[in-house]
C-alpha cells in the first residue's frame, strides 16, 4: 500500500491544490455577490449556474479526455477555472457571473474526472479501497483548509479569488512534471435514465432531496453566517465545521446502515438534519459559539446522506449496474442543486437569511415522510443482498471504479446498462407500486455474499 501511495502521491498534491481552491471560491462568491448588491435570487442563480456547468461537464468531459488525453485536459481545464475565477473580479454583473460560474463549474468537473479516472487506473484492485479512503482523506482536509483561508485573507478586495485562482494554478504543477504513466485513452458508455427510478424510488428521491438541501447549504450558508454576525474568520469556521461534522459520522452512519434497514438510517438523519436546521434558523445572530455547534450537528446528519442514498440504492441493483446507477445518482444529486439555491433564496426574501435553513429543513423532513411511507409500504433488503457502506464522494462517476463495490462491474469504464445484464432483469421495487417487477426477495442468487 504504502508504495502505491507514493505512486499517486502527485495527484494527491494536485487534488490537495484542487480542492484548497473549491473550498476558497465556494465562499467567497456567494458574499463577494452580496457585497455588489446581487439579489438573494441573483446569488441563488449562481449556484445553480455551477452546478449546471459541473452536469454539462459530467456528460460531456470524458469525451474530451477520450481524445486529447489526461494530462492536457487537465492542464486545459485547470486554466479554464483560473481565468474563469480571475474574470469574477473584472466583470460585475449577475448575468456575467451566472456564465462564469457554468464555466468554472464545467471545468472542475474536468478536473475532477481527469484526476479520478487517473488515479482509478494506477490502482491495483487490490488497494482500490485504500486508495479511495486516501483520496476522501485529503479532499475532505483540503476542502475545511479552503474554507479557513477565506477568514485568514479576509474579504479584502478580490484576494480571495486571486488565491483560489492560483491555488488551481499551482494544481497543473505536479500534473504536468509527473513521471507516471497517464492511462491510455478510454471511452466509457455514457451513463442512461433507463429505470433508475424502478431500481430504488427511494434512493432517487432522496438524492434529488439531498441535492436540493446541500446546493442550497454551500452557497447561502456563507450569507447565513456573515448576516448572522460572524466574521470572515468565523464563516470560514462555520463552513468548515460543518464537513469535519460529516467526517466524524460518515462510517458509523455507515456501519448502522449495514446491520438494519437502511432507509431507517435515512429517516434518522433526515429527521436529525432538520432539527439541526431549524436550530440553526433559531440561532441566528447569536453567539458564534452556538452557530459553530449547530453547524457541526448539521453537517454531521446532511451531508452523509447521499452516501446513504447510493448505498441503499445499489441493494437493490444488480452488481453489474452499480457505476451506472451510481453515476445517475450522481447526476440526479446534481440536478437537485440546481433547484434548491434559486428557491430557498426566495423563502431568504420572505423569512430573511434564516430562511436558508428553515428551507433544508423543509426538504429534509419532507424526505422523513416520503421514506417512511416506502418502509411501510414495502420491505427492507435483506443482509445477504447489502452491499457494505462505502462513504461516496461527491465528485464526478469517474471516482466511482475506485470503490470497492464496484469490483463486479467489470472493467474500468465498462458500464452496465440496467435491464441488459446477464440473465434477468435486474432486482427493482424497494417499495410497492412497480408492477411486475421483482423485488429484492427474488434475486436469483439471494445466498450470496454482499459484493466486495
Amino acid at each position: 500500500m504504502a508504495r502505491t501511495l507514493i505512486s499517486i502521491a502527485q495527484l494527491l498534491i494536485a487534488v490537495a491544490l484542487l480542492e484548497t481552491g473549491s473550498g476558497l471560491q465556494g465562499v467567497v462568491v456567494p458574499l463577494e455577490a452580496r457585497t455588489m448588491g446581487f439579489s438573494n435570487l441573483a446569488i441563488g442563480l449562481l449556484g445553480s449556474g455551477y452546478y449546471g456547468g459541473f452536469i454539462l461537464g459530467c456528460l460531456a468531459v470524458p469525451a474530451l479526455i477520450h481524445r486529447v488525453g489526461h494530462i492536457r485536459a487537465f492542464a486545459g481545464f485547470s486554466s479554464l477555472v483560473a481565468a474563469g475565477l480571475l474574470a469574477h473580479t473584472l466583470l460585475m454583473t449577475d448575468a456575467l457571473w451566472f456564465g462564469l460560474r457554468m464555466v468554472v463549474g464545467f471545468g472542475f468537473a474536468g478536473l475532477y474526472i481527469a484526476t479520478e479516472s487517473w488515479l482509478n487506473d494506477l490502482a491495483p484492485t487490490a488497494t482500490r479501497g485504500r486508495v479511495l479512503a486516501a483520496y476522501m482523506l485529503v479532499s475532505w482536509a483540503a476542502l475545511i483548509a479552503g474554507k479557513l483561508a477565506f477568514g485568514w485573507a479576509g474579504p479584502v478586495d478580490s484576494v480571495p479569488l486571486v488565491l483560489a485562482a492560483i491555488a488551481v494554478s499551482l494544481a497543473i504543477l505536479p500534473v504536468a512534471f509527473t513521471t507516471m504513466q497517464a492511462p491510455g485513452a478510454q471511452a466509457g458508455a455514457p451513463p442512461v435514465l433507463g429505470r433508475l427510478l424502478a431500481v430504488s424510488p427511494v434512493g432517487v428521491l432522496g438524492c434529488l432531496g439531498v441535492g436540493v438541501a446541500n446546493g442550497t447549504f454551500w452557497t447561502l450558508a456563507p450569507l447565513f453566517a456573515e448576516a448572522g454576525g460572524l466574521d470572515a474568520m468565523g464563516v470560514g469556521l462555520f463552513m468548515a465545521v460543518a464537513i469535519l461534522g460529516s467526517v466524524f459520522t460518515q462510517w458509523p452512519l455507515g456501519w448502522w446502515s449495514d446491520r438494519v434497514d437502511r432507509r431507517k438510517v435515512i429517516v434518522f438523519t433526515c429527521l436529525f438534519a432538520s432539527i439541526s436546521g431549524v436550530v440553526l434558523a433559531g440561532s441566528f445572530g447569536r453567539d458564534a459559539h452556538v452557530l459553530q455547534i449547530a453547524a457541526f450537528a448539521f453537517g454531521a446528519s446532511a451531508l452523509p446522506v447521499y452516501s446513504l442514498c447510493v448505498a441503499h440504492a445499489n441493494d437493490y441493483a444488480p452488481n453489474q449496474a452499480f457505476i451506472e446507477v451510481s453515476s445517475l445518482l450522481l447526476l440526479v444529486f446534481s440536478l437537485g442543486a440546481v433547484i434548491g439555491p434559486p428557491v430557498a433564496s426566495l423563502v431568504m426574501d420572505m423569512a430573511g437569511p434564516a430562511g436558508v435553513f428553515l428551507f433544508t429543513a423543509g426538504v429534509h423532513a419532507s424526505l422523513v415522510v416520503l421514506v417512511l411511507i416506502a418502509i411501510s409500504a414495502g420491505r427492507a433488503a435483506s443482509q445477504a443482498e447489502k452491499g457494505a457502506f462505502v462513504a461516496v464522494p461527491r465528485t464526478t462517476q469517474a471516482v466511482l471504479a475506485l470503490d470497492p463495490r464496484a469490483a463486479g462491474s467489470g472493467a474500468p469504464g465498462d458500464v452496465a446498462t440496467l435491464g441488459e445484464t446477464e440473465g434477468e432483469p435486474p432486482a427493482v421495487r424497494d417499495d410497492a407500486g412497480f408492477n411486475g417487477e421483482r423485488g429484492p426477495e427474488e434475486k436469483e442468487t439471494p445466498g450470496d455474499p454482499p459484493p466486495a
